[in-house]
């Protein structure tokens, strides 16, 4: 590509993260590039009604809040392409960017590639996504206020999310397939104390039931005797981790063990100089639609700043 299509920012990924990073990024004139992926919306677009994020007295649909998102960065002069990005090379300067088989030179380059949430990989378990399945306790906890819900899992994610239900479900279940929990032992102590949490132990979920309202219960096998039980929840919540869209950076850039992208602290940048991070890519604690665009907006203005020093 000639200078002239060399552009000032890159951003891979279109979640709240990448959006916000867009919207930033294009008020400051810096006509930024943003790839949506496969996934326009990220995790939001597989989520219903939104009721936590600021501005939405009444809630919002996850997807409508993502279309609202990029009609705002493309008003501001956000170029976006929907497409993902198949390669990156963060060793040359600019950047180089693959998609589809178009090569594009980048500055500086955001990702916001985000997370991707663990699911058992249950066919029933997709058709009731969004309508009682659910891998996030923080967004959708309220909607259960005085019912009957599961987690499935055995670390600290899992005693996380089912503490956190027990604010709104009379009765939490957790579903973990040994005799022994995987969280620290001062997770463990909590969730065993509550007495709204009880533990269904050597045991998988292998059916989520449900009718055209939304989920009804969940069949469970013990992994020990093979013996099959159901039981009734109108939620079930995956406390299994997510897995962080960053496999086409290995080798390029600081990551943790996990995958999850090392970035300074209270930063977005990486180790790698005009390069940031943010959103669920990075963010390993809070992974909220809210806090993914706090980091975005970071991102923007820390890559504006780079690209005033380096002019």
């Amino acid at each position: 590509m000639s200078e002239t299509n060399i552009v000032n920012i890159a951003i891979i990924g279109a979640g709240p993260a990448g959006y916000t990073a867009g919207i930033y990024a294009s008020r400051a004139n810096l006509e930024p590039l943003l790839f949506e992926g496969l996934q326009p919306g990220g995790q939001l677009t597989t989520t219903t009604e939104v009721e936590n994020y600021p501005g939405f007295d009444e809630g919002i649909m996850g997807p409508n809040l993502m279309e609202v998102m990029k009609k705002q960065a493309a008003r501001f002069g956000t170029k976006i392409i929907s497409a993902p990005v198949d390669s990156v090379d963060l060793s040359t300067r600019p950047f180089k960017l693959v998609s589809q088989g178009e090569e594009y030179l980048a500055k500086s380059v955001i990702i916001a590639t985000g997370a991707t949430a663990r699911y058992l990989g249950l066919e029933s378990e997709t058709e009731f996504m969004g309508r009682g399945v659910s891998a996030c306790a923080t967004c959708d906890g309220p909607f259960y206020n005085g019912r009957k819900v599961l987690v499935v899992g055995g670390g600290d994610s899992a005693m996380e999310e089912a503490i956190h239900l027990t604010k709104f479900a009379d009765k939490v279940y957790i579903i973990h397939r040994r005799d022994e929990l995987r969280a620290s032992k001062v997770m463990q102590k909590r969730a065993m104390d509550n007495p709204k949490i009880e533990i269904i132990w050597n045991s998988a979920p292998i059916e989520v039931l449900g009718d055209q309202m939304g989920v009804t219960g969940a069949r469970l096998k013990d992994t020990v005797t093979g013996e099959e039980q159901e039981i009734e929840v109108e939620g079930f919540f995956l406390g299994i981790g997510h897995t962080p869209n960053t496999e086409m950076f290995k080798g390029q850039i600081d990551l943790f063990e996990n995958g999850f992208v090392k970035t300074a602290a209270d930063s977005t940048k990486t180790t790698v100089d005009g390069v940031f991070a943010c959103g669920d890519v990075q963010d390993q604690k809070y992974q909220q639609a809210i806090t993914a665009a706090g980091t975005g907006c970071m991102s923007a203005l820390e890559a504006e700043e780079f690209l005033l020093e380096n002019e």
